[in-house]
């Protein structure tokens, strides 16, 4: 018997979440590749899953910073030469494949990065959320240390009912927000009204 899983604010384990809407992530990543992330740039990377995706798409990227968190980020960009790679400290929480806890948040204000890319559980015209609190100090941590912050989330993400409980931040903290298919009309009027950039495949 197979059933759908209900809106919950649970926060599944990493290996769960890796392997679904593997193809929507991947198009963030291309888009954050070649629409968003330039040559000599430092950036965090956030504890998601979809940016664990993010290395495959760098290559032609040159000299980029970045320091994450991220356990499957790192391991796949561990070949690349062309990034400089800072893994923070922290505690690693099973089934989490990152680093959380104080010991991450004193390493994320160690830096001034050009961008911080974060990702969230839901979204809707007021802000994004998530439902682990270990997760969102470190996102915030990360978008308060950086210049500049960029919001990744899948359609499957942008939700009018909410049941994620912690909220990142309010628009419009994010200056984009990077997704895998146009939005409904009425959400992209209201970033354009706050001066959020939406970029998704055939955006201008």
């Amino acid at each position: 018997m197979v059933s759908l899983l209900e809106n919950t604010n649970i926060e599944f384990a990493s290996p769960f979440r890796y392997r679904t809407h593997v193809e929507e992530k991947k198009v963030i990543c291309r888009l954050l590749a070649r629409r968003v992330i330039k040559d000599n740039q430092a950036l965090f990377i956030d504890p998601s899953t979809t940016t664990a995706y993010l290395p495959n798409y760098l290559s032609e990227r040159q000299n980029v910073k970045v320091i994450t968190d991220n356990l499957q980020f790192a391991i796949a960009a561990n070949q690349m030469t062309n990034l400089n790679l800072f893994l923070t400290g922290g505690s690693l929480r099973p089934n989490s494949n990152s680093l959380l806890g104080n010991h991450t948040i004193q390493d994320i204000a160690m830096f001034r990065p050009q961008l911080a890319i974060v990702s969230c559980s839901t979204l809707d015209n007021t802000g994004a959320y998530i439902a682990d609190m270990d997760q969102a100090d470190v996102k915030i941590a990360m978008m308060k240390s950086a210049r500049e912050s960029i919001l990744v989330a899948d359609h499957t993400k942008f939700q009018s009912v909410n049941s994620d409980y912690i909220r990142l931040a309010s628009f419009p903290a994010w200056s984009k927000i990077v997704t895998d298919r146009a939005p409904k009309d009425q959400f992209l009027k209201h970033m354009a009204a706050l001066g959020v950039k939406v970029i998704y495949p055939g955006s201008k």
